[in-house]
């Protein structure tokens, strides 16, 4: 399995465990897109986990994870749950910093709303930066 991959999954399993533990109900957490018969009637609140871009040289990788969010209501109350999702997550990422002893968050962050939306449906996105373990080289000229 790949790295991007794994930190993926690391996250998806982090969020499933640590939300869990909260008060509120926990939230589908998917990899990449909602699920093709969720697009006609989607499952709301939800997290999509998705890989955005990555750099690096021989010494440091890093990759920016995107998180995006989503919510459903006739009111304003769609606005307030998103928010409280987005930020309950940022905290449990903050707090935590480093996945299976191999994946460490940067400190910085960055969120925002989308700014169209259909009607009833309010979404967000949190961008996350990740650093990746370093690659060893194997064969030496």
């Amino acid at each position: 399995m790949m790295t991007i991959t794994m930190l993926i999954m690391a996250i998806q399993n982090f969020l499933k465990k640590e939300l869990a533990d909260d008060t509120q109900p926990v939230p589908p957490v998917l990899l990449g897109y909602l699920l093709p018969d969720a697009s006609v009637n989607p499952v709301y609140p939800v997290i999509m986990i998705r890989p955005a871009e990555g750099e690096g040289d021989s010494v440091r990788g890093q990759i920016q994870i995107k998180l995006h969010f989503g919510t459903s209501s006739e009111d304003d109350t769609g606005l307030i749950v998103l928010l409280n999702l987005m930020e309950r997550v940022r905290i449990l990422l903050l707090r935590q910093r480093v996945l299976e002893q191999k994946f460490s968050l940067d400190a910085s962050w960055t969120w925002k709303l989308d700014e169209e939306h259909p009607s009833a449906i309010w979404r967000g996105e949190l961008t996350t930066t990740w650093a990746l373990p370093q690659i060893r080289q194997e064969v030496v000229l």
